[in-house]
């Protein structure tokens, strides 16, 4: 489940992100953001996308980090 603040975590999460210039991640943080919002008009299954989709694209935000922090 998640918590009950999770559209604000999401939409702090978007401006973030967008922040430092990673744009992927605010852009399935804003669909986080939408799909907890919409509450029960959405599937579960959707949900679970959609989050699915979040943490990949913080996993290659992270990645990408990680190289630039390590240089050339």
């Amino acid at each position: 489940p998640l918590p009950e603040n999770a559209a604000a975590l999401a939409h702090t999460l978007k401006g973030s992100a967008r922040a430092i210039g990673a744009f992927r991640v605010a852009d399935a943080a804003s669909l986080v953001e939408n799909a907890v919002r919409a509450g029960g008009d959405i599937p579960k299954a959707v949900a679970s996308e959609v989050l699915a989709a979040l943490s990949r694209e913080i996993d290659l935000a992270c990645a990408e980090i990680a190289n630039i922090l390590r240089g050339p």
